[in-house]
């Protein structure tokens, strides 16, 4: 399997809040396992980013399941010599963030005074700058991301 997908989903439970200090077992070697109901989150995600369709061959839509069995295929064959050369082309993954960090900066920078002369609601501000510092979510509407921006 590709280990950027295991990478991946572990950055998508860290940024889902899903993982935490307890989710963590130090063994008495020192080394770091996960909690048993963590590791299946984690193979829970892994999967899905493992189903998750992209476009490969002529544009069509392959799972990363499919094109990973596909890329063994072609090296199989290239090692017993039914290839002459191999090339293998696997999709990129585009990771796209709902909330940008820079965005995060600017709520949590914004002073009551730029925030007034924004129009932006003060309860608003405060609930989004709260939200932020307890590691939640934010949701922005577009009225207000246009304020932002």
């Amino acid at each position: 399997m590709h280990s950027w997908l295991i990478d991946l989903s572990v950055l998508q439970l860290l940024e889902e809040k899903k993982l935490k200090k307890s989710d963590f077992i130090v063994t008495e070697n020192y080394h770091l396992r996960l909690m048993p109901e963590t590791a299946k989150l984690l193979i829970a995600k892994i999967r899905l980013n493992i189903d998750m369709k992209v476009p490969y061959k002529h544009g069509k839509q392959f799972s990363y399941q499919t094109i990973l069995l596909d890329c063994i295929q072609q090296l199989a064959n290239y090692v017993i010599g039914k290839r002459k050369e191999l090339q293998l082309n696997i999709p990129l993954v585009k990771i796209r963030r709902s909330d940008p960090i820079e965005l995060w900066q600017k709520i949590l920078d914004l002073s009551p005074d730029v925030r007034k002369a924004l129009g932006i609601n003060k309860s608003t501000l405060w609930y989004q700058q709260k939200n932020l510092v307890e590691g939640g979510r934010i949701r922005v509407y577009s009225k207000v991301m246009s304020k932002l921006r």
